[in-house]
């Protein structure tokens, strides 16, 4: 689908994924797809790493012209039971949370290539949107790789570029 332009970056498909932690059960449904499937029955402890997060990134596709055009088919359903015993239940409207479909990143546009940048506007970037699940408190993220003029890590020519993580939303319930 081509973009209105190329500044601010948007997007209109994703890439989703989640994980859960602390819990003792855990059931997250989006498109009709458990992300919990192996996993929701059984108690989950802490992260395997402190630094997990670094590598995270979502691995089911959802492209628009699968949803009649709509970039979100739906939202983000979820049911867990927190440490302490407490159940939960949770509806995430997507659609509402990314309304203008903006690219959540750290970068100022004259740290993007021109020619990449023009290129968005032809084929918009595809985000990972990610969701959380911790105990008490559900966050959402995005991540998406965004070129940079400059070398991320000096020296290394192929580190044009930043995939940060960017907290969209969190709820402590």
């Amino acid at each position: 689908m081509e973009g209105k332009g190329p500044w601010p970056l948007r997007f209109y498909s994703h890439s989703f994924g989640a994980r859960h932690f602390h819990t003792q059960r855990c059931q997250i449904i989006y498109n009709n797809n458990s992300f919990t499937r192996l996993t929701g029955d059984k108690p989950a402890g802490p992260p395997p790493v402190p630094n997990w997060q670094d590598d995270w990134s979502a691995h089911y596709g959802v492209v628009p012209s699968d949803h009649g055009g709509r970039t979100f088919p739906g939202p983000v359903e979820l049911w867990w039971t927190s440490l302490d015993g407490v159940t939960h239940e949770a509806t995430l409207d997507l659609d509402a949370l990314f309304k203008e479909r903006l690219i959540l990143h750290s970068l100022a546009k004259d740290e993007i290539p021109e020619g990449w940048l023009a290129g968005c506007s032809r084929d918009p970037i595809s985000p990972d949107i990610l969701v959380e699940v911790n105990d008490r408190t559900v966050s959402i993220y995005m991540r998406a790789l965004v070129a940079t003029k400059e070398e991320q890590i000096p020296g290394n020519p192929h580190s044009k570029g930043r995939n940060d993580l960017m907290l969209a939303w969190t709820h402590t319930y």
